[in-house]
């Protein structure tokens, strides 16, 4: 289904999602409620038309709602899917449809508990007569079936693998690639069309249609996935990824790397800076300012060696500049 070079990309990345998700979320995680399970929200009402002639009633109810964890959660699972996906590809390669189907139908089960997460909105339209009496009823129920993949987590070591191979299924499923200087900021799973190309792969194999059902399991990746990209976005991927890696060269104790790092960071949100308002730009000149100042607590260590507390809070210093990066992103969405 893929090149050799792309073979089985995806596992290793879920393997690194799911360290780092199992990581940042606490243990009160586990006792979080799903979304499913909160109290319904109060309806919406919107009434369209002037007294005393055609009037209609839109009237919407939206039944549960995501926690933060919850979210990280179907992130999780959505990585497990394309887990899934490529596993099963590998299968089809070596003529095995049985372990394939066996791994589409895992990649359903995981599109099935999601679905039971989502919030759900049922959408009740009515119309009437300048009579009263009512002349359309339609009752509509969806769900946002669309999920941010890989929050707060090292851009190198997620979103990349994922592009790449997505990259590769646009090349089996028959589509054009061509090379772009954009910069992919953010990736938008959707698990409507991945269950459909997952039923459909499904349905092939036990067809013994084994190459229909590897473009299919390919769509699942070109279909299912929205990737959004920005130029200004960039330089700001690259300060993300060196200030992820500065925090990985201090829980290494590796204080001479990690300005190395920032010093990479330094010069990408100064180019960065470049293409905001004036009053956006105080905001990474602050951070810039903060850079500096952990800079020279890590020059003062000289041969002494940090303690952990200082290592700890140089390390939440990092995360937040992560966290506060990642929301700059929407600037450009």
């Amino acid at each position: 289904m893929r090149g050799s070079d792309s073979s089985s990309i995806l596992r290793p990345m879920a393997a690194c999602l799911a360290s780092l998700l199992l990581v940042a979320v606490p243990v009160r995680a586990q006792q979080a409620s799903s979304g499913s399970s909160g109290k319904d929200s109060q309806p919406v009402v919107k009434t369209f038309g002037a007294e005393g002639g055609f009037r209609s009633e839109v009237r919407s109810t939206t039944v549960g709602k995501l926690t933060e964890d919850d979210r990280k959660q179907t992130s999780l699972l959505v990585a497990l899917v394309f887990v899934h996906v490529d596993k099963a590809g590998d299968f089809i390669d070596a003529g095995e449809p049985k372990s394939a189907l066996k791994d589409v139908n895992k990649g359903l089960e995981a599109i099935k508990t999601i679905r039971t997460m989502l919030p759900r909105t049922t959408v009740v339209t009515k119309t009437t007569a300048p009579d009263g009496k009512a002349t359309f009823e339609d009752q509509t129920e969806y769900q946002d079936g669309r999920i941010p993949l890989f929050a707060a987590v090292m851009h190198a070591e997620t979103l990349a693998p994922i592009l790449a191979a997505r990259k590769n299924a646009m090349e089996v499923a028959g589509y054009h690639v061509a090379e772009s200087e954009l910069i992919a900021s953010e990736a938008i799973a959707d698990i409507d069309p991945i269950e459909v190309y997952l039923k459909r792969a499904a349905k092939e194999i036990q067809d013994n249609k084994p190459e229909v059902a590897s473009k299919s399991l390919a769509l699942t990746l070109v279909r299912g996935i929205e990737v959004r990209v920005s130029k200004e976005d960039s330089e700001l991927v690259s300060a993300r990824d060196a200030i992820g890696l500065a925090r990985k060269s201090l829980e290494e104790n590796n204080p001479a790397q990690a300005l190395v790092n920032l010093a990479v960071a330094k010069q990408r949100l100064r180019v960065y800076g470049e293409f905001l308002s004036a009053s956006e730009r105080s905001e990474v000149d602050q951070m810039l300012r903060e850079v500096a100042h952990l800079e020279d607590q890590l020059r003062q260590e000289g041969n002494r060696k940090a303690t952990q507390a200082e290592r700890n809070q140089q390390g939440s210093t990092l995360t937040s500049w992560w966290n506060k990066i990642n929301g700059w992103f929407k600037r450009h969405l």
